[in-house]
């Protein structure tokens, strides 16, 4: 079965799953990461692992680190649960990635690189993750950090999808020139202006980037919704980290 009929499979199945009358229990898992890189440091984050995951023992499995965005941060990572892919995921137990959402701490801005790749670091050696399909997403805040990790990190990433980027910067273009890139902004956005997006755009292409952008007439910044549309997982599964796996899980379970 190819893999694009694989994925409208598991859409099917996760429609069907989510109209019943019963209650579920919750596939994402909260979990907490505490080490020192350059740093000490403690993350807490939920984990998703599709119902699946289980049954389907010799499947590697796509994964998407998700950042919120800055109403989010904070110390009880189950309000993580409230907005964006963590919410969906709530209610589509067969979304067929793994996903980690971790909870940025209060004061910061999605800047600490170690620990994300940390984060990265022990969810792939502890699952059976396709290490050439790691995807990164965020809104807001989180958006402008998830381009901002794709920058510091670009060969670590297979695709990244932004929505609402707060400031971009236009120095980050060369290596997002690297690095599969889809983003969306609302034309009426106040909070995050679309010309930054449209600036950044044009410097990536100027750089040798192909990035898409998507801008939306007449929304705003609150643009979450992207996340229940099926195309943009569809562009995830397409997008494959060039050059192949390098860095070997230890522990696959």
């Amino acid at each position: 079965m190819s893999r694009a009929l694989l994925f409208i499979c598991f859409l099917l199945v996760s429609a069907s799953a989510s109209s019943g009358q019963s209650p579920r229990v919750s596939q994402q898992r909260p979990q907490t990461l505490q080490g020192e890189a350059t740093h000490a440091f403690r993350l807490s984050y939920l984990l998703f692992l599709p119902a699946q995951y289980e049954t389907k023992r010799a499947a590697r499995w796509p994964l998407i680190l998700y950042l919120h965005g800055g109403s989010l941060r904070g110390t009880d990572i189950e309000s993580a649960r409230k907005l964006g892919l963590p919410h969906k995921l709530e209610s589509e137990p067969n979304f067929p990635f793994v996903v980690v959402s971790p909870q940025c701490s209060p004061g910061e801005i999605w800047t600490d690189v170690d620990a994300l790749a940390a984060l990265i670091n022990r969810v792939q050696a502890n699952y059976r993750i396709d290490l050439d399909r790691i995807y990164l997403t965020g809104h807001s805040m989180g958006g402008r950090g998830a381009l901002y990790l794709a920058y510091r990190l670009p060969h670590r990433f297979a695709a990244v999808l932004a929505l609402s980027p707060l400031s971009p910067i236009n120095a980050w273009k060369k290596s997002l020139a690297k690095v599969p890139l889809w983003i969306f902004h609302g034309k009426a956005d106040t909070l995050a202006p679309v010309a930054d997006t449209e600036e950044l755009v044009r410097e990536i292409e100027a750089s040798g980037g192909h990035p898409r952008l998507d801008i939306l007439p007449e929304r705003d910044h609150f643009i979450l919704d992207i996340y229940d549309r099926p195309e943009i997982y569809e562009w995830l599964m397409k997008q494959k980290r060039e050059g192949g796996a390098t860095e070997p899980s230890e522990k696959q379970k």
